[in-house]
Protein backbone atom coordinates (compact mmCIF):
# COMPACT_ATOMS: atom_id res chain seq x y z
CA UNK A 1 0.00 0.00 0.00
CA UNK A 2 1.45 3.24 -1.08
CA UNK A 3 1.47 6.51 1.79
CA UNK A 4 -1.36 8.52 -0.27
CA UNK A 5 -3.49 4.79 0.43
CA UNK A 6 -2.24 5.12 4.03
CA UNK A 7 -3.68 8.50 4.49
CA UNK A 8 -6.76 7.55 3.67
CA UNK A 9 -7.30 4.66 5.40
CA UNK A 10 -5.99 6.26 8.61
CA UNK A 11 -8.56 9.62 7.96
CA UNK A 12 -11.07 6.91 7.84
CA UNK A 13 -10.05 5.73 10.92
CA UNK A 14 -10.34 8.77 12.80
CA UNK A 15 -13.94 9.63 11.45
CA UNK A 16 -15.33 6.36 12.20
CA UNK A 17 -15.73 5.34 8.76
CA UNK A 18 -14.55 1.67 8.85
CA UNK A 19 -16.05 -1.60 8.93
CA UNK A 20 -15.39 -3.44 11.97
CA UNK A 21 -13.02 -5.65 9.73
CA UNK A 22 -11.29 -2.91 8.46
CA UNK A 23 -10.63 -1.36 11.58
CA UNK A 24 -8.81 -4.58 12.99
CA UNK A 25 -7.03 -4.94 10.02
CA UNK A 26 -5.66 -1.33 10.36
CA UNK A 27 -4.84 -1.55 14.18
CA UNK A 28 -2.92 -4.48 13.69
CA UNK A 29 -0.76 -2.63 11.32
CA UNK A 30 -0.56 0.36 13.22
CA UNK A 31 0.69 -2.42 15.97
CA UNK A 32 3.03 -3.45 13.56
CA UNK A 33 4.44 0.18 12.17
CA UNK A 34 5.52 2.44 14.89
CA UNK A 35 5.95 5.00 11.84
CA UNK A 36 2.18 4.27 10.72
CA UNK A 37 1.36 4.73 14.45
CA UNK A 38 3.57 8.27 14.93
CA UNK A 39 1.22 9.24 11.20
CA UNK A 40 -1.90 8.78 12.74
CA UNK A 41 -1.36 9.96 16.27
CA UNK A 42 0.32 13.15 14.16
CA UNK A 43 -3.26 13.60 12.70
CA UNK A 44 -5.15 13.16 15.37
CA UNK A 45 -2.93 16.12 17.14
CA UNK A 46 -4.04 18.12 14.53
CA UNK A 47 -8.11 16.84 14.47
CA UNK A 48 -8.06 17.85 17.85
CA UNK A 49 -6.27 21.21 17.97
CA UNK A 50 -8.61 22.29 15.47
CA UNK A 51 -11.57 21.19 17.66
CA UNK A 52 -10.45 23.17 20.89
CA UNK A 53 -8.54 26.43 19.43
CA UNK A 54 -9.83 27.03 16.09
CA UNK A 55 -11.58 30.22 16.10
CA UNK A 56 -15.24 29.81 15.93
CA UNK A 57 -17.26 32.99 14.46
CA UNK A 58 -21.25 33.05 15.36
CA UNK A 59 -23.60 34.58 13.06
CA UNK A 60 -24.36 37.89 12.56
CA UNK A 61 -27.69 38.38 14.44
CA UNK A 62 -28.88 40.24 11.35
CA UNK A 63 -27.90 37.15 9.37
CA UNK A 64 -30.02 34.98 11.98
CA UNK A 65 -32.99 37.05 11.46
CA UNK A 66 -32.96 36.89 7.77
CA UNK A 67 -33.06 32.97 7.81
CA UNK A 68 -35.93 32.29 10.73
CA UNK A 69 -37.74 34.74 8.61
CA UNK A 70 -37.10 32.78 5.30
CA UNK A 71 -37.58 29.31 7.48
CA UNK A 72 -40.77 30.37 8.73
CA UNK A 73 -42.37 31.81 5.36
CA UNK A 74 -41.29 28.24 3.89
CA UNK A 75 -43.02 26.19 6.14
CA UNK A 76 -46.31 28.08 6.27
CA UNK A 77 -46.04 27.33 1.97
CA UNK A 78 -44.94 23.66 3.12
CA UNK A 79 -48.18 23.68 5.66
CA UNK A 80 -50.44 24.73 2.84
CA UNK A 81 -49.15 22.10 0.59
CA UNK A 82 -49.30 18.78 3.13
CA UNK A 83 -52.92 19.98 3.90
CA UNK A 84 -53.76 19.25 0.18
CA UNK A 85 -51.86 16.41 0.35
CA UNK A 86 -53.36 14.87 3.64
CA UNK A 87 -56.62 15.79 2.33
CA UNK A 88 -55.81 13.48 -1.14
CA UNK A 89 -54.19 10.67 1.13
CA UNK A 90 -57.48 10.57 3.62
CA UNK A 91 -59.13 10.13 0.89
CA UNK A 92 -57.54 7.58 -0.27
CA UNK A 93 -56.84 5.56 2.56
CA UNK A 94 -61.09 6.32 4.38
CA UNK A 95 -59.44 8.38 6.94
CA UNK A 96 -60.71 12.01 7.76
CA UNK A 97 -57.86 14.38 8.19
CA UNK A 98 -58.81 15.84 11.72
CA UNK A 99 -60.06 19.51 11.02
CA UNK A 100 -60.71 23.10 13.64
CA UNK A 101 -58.10 25.12 15.92
CA UNK A 102 -56.42 22.09 17.59
CA UNK A 103 -55.58 20.44 13.77
CA UNK A 104 -51.97 20.65 13.65
CA UNK A 105 -51.67 18.92 17.00
CA UNK A 106 -53.98 16.49 16.25
CA UNK A 107 -53.09 15.47 12.92
CA UNK A 108 -49.74 14.18 14.59
CA UNK A 109 -50.85 10.94 15.62
CA UNK A 110 -52.83 10.22 12.28
CA UNK A 111 -49.98 10.76 10.06
CA UNK A 112 -47.79 8.83 12.74
CA UNK A 113 -50.45 5.58 12.47
CA UNK A 114 -49.95 6.62 8.06
CA UNK A 115 -46.28 6.55 8.30
CA UNK A 116 -45.81 3.51 10.65
CA UNK A 117 -48.59 1.65 8.11
CA UNK A 118 -45.98 3.14 5.25
CA UNK A 119 -42.63 1.85 6.87
CA UNK A 120 -44.40 -1.85 7.33
CA UNK A 121 -45.33 -1.85 3.62
CA UNK A 122 -41.80 -1.05 2.55
CA UNK A 123 -40.37 -3.94 4.66
CA UNK A 124 -42.74 -6.11 3.49
CA UNK A 125 -41.96 -5.46 0.06
CA UNK A 126 -37.95 -6.06 0.86
CA UNK A 127 -38.98 -9.31 2.59
CA UNK A 128 -41.11 -10.57 0.77
CA UNK A 129 -41.14 -12.52 -2.78
CA UNK A 130 -42.10 -9.46 -5.40
CA UNK A 131 -43.95 -11.94 -7.24
CA UNK A 132 -46.19 -12.56 -3.96
CA UNK A 133 -47.09 -9.20 -4.29
CA UNK A 134 -48.33 -9.28 -7.83
CA UNK A 135 -45.30 -8.32 -9.78
CA UNK A 136 -45.11 -10.29 -12.77
CA UNK A 137 -42.89 -13.33 -12.58
CA UNK A 138 -40.30 -12.01 -15.16
CA UNK A 139 -40.25 -8.73 -13.09
CA UNK A 140 -39.73 -10.16 -9.79
CA UNK A 141 -37.06 -12.02 -10.86
CA UNK A 142 -35.32 -9.24 -12.06
CA UNK A 143 -35.68 -7.17 -9.02
CA UNK A 144 -34.63 -10.02 -6.73
CA UNK A 145 -31.49 -10.94 -9.10
CA UNK A 146 -30.73 -6.98 -8.81
CA UNK A 147 -30.62 -6.93 -5.13
CA UNK A 148 -28.15 -10.07 -5.19
CA UNK A 149 -26.15 -8.11 -7.47
CA UNK A 150 -25.99 -5.34 -5.40
CA UNK A 151 -25.04 -7.19 -2.20
CA UNK A 152 -22.58 -9.32 -4.04
CA UNK A 153 -21.02 -5.87 -5.60
CA UNK A 154 -20.60 -4.23 -1.64
CA UNK A 155 -18.94 -7.89 -1.04
CA UNK A 156 -16.70 -7.45 -3.64
CA UNK A 157 -15.37 -4.28 -2.57
CA UNK A 158 -15.15 -4.89 0.92
CA UNK A 159 -12.63 -7.81 -0.23
CA UNK A 160 -10.84 -5.66 -2.07
CA UNK A 161 -10.17 -3.30 0.50
CA UNK A 162 -9.24 -6.09 2.92
CA UNK A 163 -6.97 -6.79 1.14
CA UNK A 164 -5.29 -3.57 0.09
CA UNK A 165 -5.16 -3.10 4.02
CA UNK A 166 -3.19 -5.75 5.01
CA UNK A 167 -0.91 -5.72 2.53
CA UNK A 168 -0.95 -9.36 1.39
CA UNK A 169 -3.78 -8.82 -1.79
CA UNK A 170 -2.53 -12.35 -3.18
CA UNK A 171 -1.43 -15.51 -1.95
CA UNK A 172 0.60 -16.78 -5.26
CA UNK A 173 2.47 -13.89 -6.31
CA UNK A 174 3.66 -13.86 -10.25
CA UNK A 175 3.14 -12.43 -13.51
CA UNK A 176 3.02 -16.34 -15.65
CA UNK A 177 -0.27 -17.25 -16.62
CA UNK A 178 1.14 -20.98 -16.42
CA UNK A 179 1.97 -20.61 -13.13
CA UNK A 180 -1.68 -18.80 -11.52
CA UNK A 181 -3.81 -20.71 -13.77
CA UNK A 182 -2.90 -23.96 -12.24
CA UNK A 183 -2.62 -23.18 -8.81
CA UNK A 184 -6.04 -21.75 -8.34
CA UNK A 185 -7.45 -24.70 -10.67
CA UNK A 186 -6.07 -27.03 -8.18
CA UNK A 187 -7.63 -25.16 -5.19
CA UNK A 188 -11.07 -24.45 -7.41
CA UNK A 189 -13.78 -26.24 -8.99
CA UNK A 190 -13.92 -24.48 -11.87
CA UNK A 191 -10.34 -23.07 -14.05
CA UNK A 192 -10.67 -18.98 -14.37
CA UNK A 193 -9.34 -17.06 -17.04
CA UNK A 194 -5.56 -15.53 -16.81
CA UNK A 195 -3.85 -13.60 -18.82
CA UNK A 196 -0.73 -11.51 -18.16
CA UNK A 197 -1.85 -8.77 -19.81
CA UNK A 198 1.38 -6.48 -19.20
CA UNK A 199 1.20 -5.14 -23.11
CA UNK A 200 -1.91 -4.25 -22.69
CA UNK A 201 -0.95 -1.52 -19.56
CA UNK A 202 -2.85 -4.40 -17.05
CA UNK A 203 0.31 -6.58 -15.40
CA UNK A 204 -0.51 -9.79 -13.46
CA UNK A 205 0.26 -9.53 -9.89
CA UNK A 206 -0.92 -12.79 -9.06
CA UNK A 207 -4.43 -14.39 -7.37
CA UNK A 208 -5.65 -15.51 -4.26
CA UNK A 209 -9.02 -17.01 -3.10
CA UNK A 210 -11.78 -15.12 -1.39
CA UNK A 211 -15.44 -15.90 -0.60
CA UNK A 212 -18.33 -14.21 -2.01
CA UNK A 213 -22.51 -14.55 -1.81
CA UNK A 214 -21.17 -17.62 0.46
CA UNK A 215 -18.98 -19.28 -2.79
CA UNK A 216 -15.36 -19.50 -3.19
CA UNK A 217 -14.15 -17.68 -5.81
CA UNK A 218 -11.10 -16.38 -7.75
CA UNK A 219 -9.71 -13.07 -7.44
CA UNK A 220 -7.25 -12.23 -10.05
CA UNK A 221 -5.19 -9.33 -9.16
CA UNK A 222 -4.07 -7.31 -11.52
CA UNK A 223 -2.12 -3.30 -11.50
CA UNK A 224 -2.68 -0.04 -13.94
CA UNK A 225 -0.40 2.59 -13.05
CA UNK A 226 -1.06 3.02 -9.64
CA UNK A 227 -4.30 1.24 -9.22
CA UNK A 228 -4.75 -2.58 -7.95
CA UNK A 229 -7.72 -4.04 -9.56
CA UNK A 230 -9.42 -7.51 -7.98
CA UNK A 231 -11.47 -9.44 -10.27
CA UNK A 232 -13.65 -12.14 -9.00
CA UNK A 233 -14.45 -15.02 -11.01
CA UNK A 234 -17.12 -17.95 -9.86
CA UNK A 235 -19.25 -20.16 -11.48
CA UNK A 236 -22.56 -19.46 -12.17
CA UNK A 237 -25.14 -21.73 -14.36
CA UNK A 238 -24.07 -21.61 -18.34
CA UNK A 239 -26.18 -19.16 -20.33
CA UNK A 240 -27.80 -17.68 -16.99
CA UNK A 241 -27.64 -13.82 -17.68
CA UNK A 242 -24.89 -14.47 -20.48
CA UNK A 243 -23.29 -10.92 -21.47
CA UNK A 244 -25.46 -9.53 -19.07
CA UNK A 245 -23.49 -6.02 -17.44
CA UNK A 246 -23.78 -3.53 -14.31
CA UNK A 247 -21.83 -1.00 -13.46
CA UNK A 248 -21.73 1.02 -10.26
CA UNK A 249 -20.10 3.16 -7.44
CA UNK A 250 -19.50 1.14 -4.12
CA UNK A 251 -18.44 3.29 -1.47
CA UNK A 252 -16.22 5.09 -3.72
CA UNK A 253 -14.68 2.33 -5.89
CA UNK A 254 -15.93 1.35 -9.45
CA UNK A 255 -17.46 -1.89 -10.05
CA UNK A 256 -18.02 -3.70 -13.08
CA UNK A 257 -20.38 -7.06 -12.92
CA UNK A 258 -20.66 -9.39 -15.88
CA UNK A 259 -21.99 -12.78 -17.02
CA UNK A 260 -20.24 -14.60 -19.61
CA UNK A 261 -19.59 -18.23 -20.51
CA UNK A 262 -21.11 -19.67 -17.24
CA UNK A 263 -18.55 -17.30 -15.73
CA UNK A 264 -19.60 -14.10 -13.02
CA UNK A 265 -17.26 -11.90 -13.25
CA UNK A 266 -16.87 -8.32 -10.62
CA UNK A 267 -13.82 -6.02 -11.27
CA UNK A 268 -13.20 -4.05 -8.64
CA UNK A 269 -10.82 -0.72 -8.58
CA UNK A 270 -10.53 2.61 -7.41
CA UNK A 271 -8.78 3.38 -11.07
CA UNK A 272 -11.43 5.34 -13.56
CA UNK A 273 -14.25 3.74 -15.03
CA UNK A 274 -12.77 3.75 -18.63
CA UNK A 275 -9.64 1.86 -17.43
CA UNK A 276 -11.58 -0.56 -15.72
CA UNK A 277 -13.56 -1.52 -18.68
CA UNK A 278 -10.80 -1.49 -20.32
CA UNK A 279 -9.38 -4.62 -18.44
CA UNK A 280 -13.12 -6.27 -18.13
CA UNK A 281 -13.49 -6.21 -22.29
CA UNK A 282 -9.69 -7.61 -22.41
CA UNK A 283 -10.47 -10.65 -19.96
CA UNK A 284 -14.35 -11.80 -20.48
CA UNK A 285 -14.06 -12.46 -24.16
CA UNK A 286 -11.66 -15.77 -22.73
CA UNK A 287 -14.57 -16.65 -20.02
CA UNK A 288 -15.50 -20.05 -21.02
CA UNK A 289 -12.50 -20.57 -23.85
Amino acid sequence: MNTNDDDLWLDALLDDELDAAASLALQRRLSAEPALQRRLDERRAVRDAVRTQATRHAAPDALRANLQAMLASRAAASEDANAVARAGIGAVAGVTPPRGPARRHAMRPWMAALGGAVAATLCTLVAVDPAALGWPRGEATALQTASLQTAEASEAVSAHTRALLVDHPIEVASSDQHTVRPWLSARLNFVPPVLDLAAQGYPLLGARRDVLSGETAAALVYRHGAHVISVFVRPTAVGAGDGAEATRVVRGFNVIERTQGGLAFCFVSDANPHELRALADLVTPLAGK
